[in-house]
């Protein structure tokens, strides 16, 4: 859910989010609470909050995805505030038992109680040409998840039956039991007929998010 005033999680976390543009989430830690985060994102803590590495599991497949190695772990009493430098919007989950799949470099920070492994999409690297295809974030357990969406985040419930076709980048989160499956749409009649573009369908029933804005496209180099 999008956070427009401060909550406290069932774990007793305090969570507040500032700003509108690039938003800035602070997290309140009692002496019994933890969190773990990509090192980078951290802005400012209190002197007394506790920090430390995380190796990850599986290191290797990490490392070959281009997902972090190493988190950094916070452990309480004291204040943490994390922001990705990206222009959008903090998602805030308080999961309780489920598991839910994020676009990779998503992740903001998250409870020490929730599993964190990365999953390797396969089946679209034929249409995509990526080769291997690409790797997803998965969370599971109870606990507070924290995500960034770049641009603006729609957040949406898919019944059994329902569907809907995405930008294969655009999507941001989804209960691990929605289905997505990339396929190639064509253009068959005009100018450009032939020719076609890549789409995702995401098919219920549960929960899917996705954001308007891909922070990789302002990176492209462009020709004049």
């Amino acid at each position: 859910m999008k956070l427009h005033e401060g909550l406290t999680t069932d774990e007793g976390i305090h969570v507040r989010v500032e700003g509108d543009l690039v938003p800035i989430v602070e997290l309140e830690l009692e002496s019994n609470q933890a969190l773990y985060f990509e090192h980078h994102t951290i802005l400012a803590k209190a002197p007394a909050l506790s920090v430390g590495l995380m190796p990850m599991h599986g290191a290797l497949r990490r490392m070959l995805a281009g997902l972090p190695v190493l988190l950094t772990r916070a452990s309480g009493p004291g204040k943490v505030s994390l922001s990705r430098d990206g222009v959008g919007e903090i998602i805030v989950l308080d999961l309780k038992g489920e598991e839910v799949d994020v676009m990779e470099h998503r992740f903001l920070a998250a409870s020490v109680s929730l599993e964190y492994r990365a999953e390797r999409v396969r089946g679209v690297k034929n249409i995509l040409g990526a080769g291997s295809g690409f790797f997803m974030d998965r969370f599971r357990g109870s606990g507070l998840l924290l995500l960034h969406g770049y641009g603006d985040v729609i957040e949406t419930e898919l019944g059994p039956a329902d569907a809907i076709d995405l930008d294969p980048y655009a999507w941001l989160y989804k209960d691990a039991g929605v289905r997505m499956d990339t396929h190639l749409v064509n253009l068959t009649t005009g100018l450009f007929g032939g020719s076609g573009f890549v789409m995702t369908r995401f098919t219920g029933p549960g929960r899917l998010a996705y954001q308007s804005l891909d922070p990789l496209v302002g990176l492209q180099p462009t020709s004049e």
